[in-house]
């Protein structure tokens, strides 16, 4: 199953503000995903499935710790509606690249959580 199409990636690559002020060095597709290189950071979406529902997994990384508004440029090149950013117990941790960030949610952008904010209390 496949959860993105070519015009999906095209269009996540154009909303990515560093593909316009950074040169692109390297594309890389897998079956899952594909990601990008550039010359100050790189960018990984990939896809899971949890039953039907798709899931989008996107990653920036750079040679220091990502700024906030790194993950608000991911979110909105990636995710039409809800994504979500995890803290793991360290049992669970995963770091493969020690100045990457993560967002996972699900390809549609719908939301997986409670509406914490329904009571108007967040």
């Amino acid at each position: 199953m496949i959860a993105l199409t070519d015009q999906r990636y095209r269009a996540i690559l154009a909303g990515l503000e560093v593909a316009r002020t950074g040169r692109l060095l390297r594309t890389q597709s897998g079956v899952d995903g594909r990601g990008w290189s550039f010359e100050r950071c790189s960018v990984i979406v990939s896809t899971h499935f949890e039953g039907e529902t798709p899931w989008l997994h996107a990653s920036i990384a750079r040679d220091h710790m990502p700024a906030y508004a790194d993950l608000v440029m991911l979110h909105r090149a990636v995710y039409p509606g809800f994504a979500y950013q995890v803290f793991a117990p360290p049992s669970s941790h995963v770091n493969i690249h020690p100045y990457a960030l993560h967002l996972w949610g699900r390809a549609d952008g719908e939301p997986a959580m409670p509406d914490f904010g329904r009571f108007g209390t967040i």
